[in-house]
């Protein structure tokens, strides 16, 4: 049945993918993502289809996410088994991403979070703009960065990908070109022009077809801060050791306004969420194949959402606003071993597929 919010085409030998959910920043609602991931599985099949396009209909965003108001709703709705599904068919998207065989091309303008980072960094090629704002929020709603996070940050120098996971930490599109979550970098007037294009040649001519339309990056954001980020969020060293050293460095540098932000994050986001990534990346630190970490990813998301944290989480930032959430527990030293064991316990879970 054709979805309000999803469109596809096929121009050629290409496939179309345009995300319409502009008030939404394209959140993806259940519909969309089943919608989504049956188009690409016949795309995958048919051999006429040489490549796929995903875009937005609007340049504001490629994808914010998830419809994580949705997944609070069925919660307080007690029907804990409709969110699993939400999760297991999101993920499943971004396995049809990952396992299509053939060139899917992400134009990643905007806003690209959560589920849209998801999307975008499973393709084989990911253009960035000098509008494109990449983060993996997360740890402020009581998840934990997810969509195959554990794969594509796992490739970024760890104390970066500390930094982006266990705060949400925000950045440019020249950022992810440098950290290697894009591919290329292309003005953002020229996204119209190089999507038709794109539709209009064979999927051997892609990468040069790409290349003819790409820039130069500009400056990446972090580039300014990264002694203090490797400084801060150094390998080997625990969360409430991240934590206090922020808060240090903080007090050695009050008009460094970058880390005081970090420091101020790293004592207001979930507790919970900043333990749990920090053990995932852990666990996931030889993972190469999307499968394996979506597969922990979708186990660590059941534990995850029946935490009152996740609830409470999209209340503060998303239906509230007051940005104030209530965490249990509420400090880093109050989560012990047993309780991260008890998230890691994959016994009587089902598996993703």
């Amino acid at each position: 049945m054709p979805q309000a919010d999803i469109h596809f085409e096929v121009v050629g030998s290409a496939g179309r993918i345009v995300l319409d959910r502009p008030k939404a920043l394209n959140a993806l609602s259940q519909d969309m993502i089943r919608a989504f991931t049956s188009q690409l599985n016949r795309w995958r099949d048919d051999r006429a289809i040489t490549h796929v396009v995903i875009a937005s209909s609007a340049p504001r965003a490629f994808c914010a996410g998830g419809d994580i108001r949705f997944a609070r709703d069925v919660i307080l709705a007690g029907q804990h088994a409709k969110v699993d599904q939400f999760f297991r068919d999101e993920y499943l998207g971004d396995l049809a991403v990952a396992e299509f065989g053939k060139p899917v091309i992400a134009l990643a303008d905007g806003v690209v979070m959560g589920g849209g980072a998801g999307l975008a960094c499973h393709a084989s090629h990911v253009v960035v703009t000098e509008t494109t704002r990449f983060a993996m929020p997360e740890s402020g709603i009581g998840l934990f960065p997810d969509a195959g996070a554990s794969l594509f940050f796992g490739r970024c120098p760890r104390p970066v990908a500390r930094l982006l996971g266990m705060i949400g930490h925000g950045i440019n599109g020249a950022d992810c070109l440098l950290l290697g979550l894009a591919t290329a970098m292309v003005p953002s007037d020229d996204i119209a022009a190089l999507q038709e294009a794109l539709l209009r040649v064979d999927a051997s001519a892609v990468d040069d077809l790409i290349s003819d339309y790409s820039a130069d990056s500009g400056a990446p954001s972090l580039a300014a801060h990264r002694p203090r980020i490797d400084h801060i969020f150094a390998d080997g060293l625990s969360p409430e050791a991240i934590r206090d050293r922020a808060g240090d460095v903080a007090q050695l540098y009050p008009d460094d306004r970058f880390v005081g932000a970090v420091a101020a994050a790293l004592s207001a986001r979930c507790p919970m969420s900043i333990k749990v990534f920090c053990r995932m990346m852990d666990v996931a630190r030889d993972f190469t194949q999307p499968a394996e970490a979506l597969a922990l990813e979708f186990q660590l998301a059941m534990r995850m959402i029946r935490r009152d944290d996740f609830v409470e989480g999209i209340r503060a930032v998303v239906v509230d606003k007051d940005q104030s959430p209530k965490w249990q527990p509420d400090r880093l030293e109050a989560i012990d071993a047993a309780m991260l064991d008890a998230v890691f316990d994959g016994t009587g879970l089902p598996p993703l597929r």
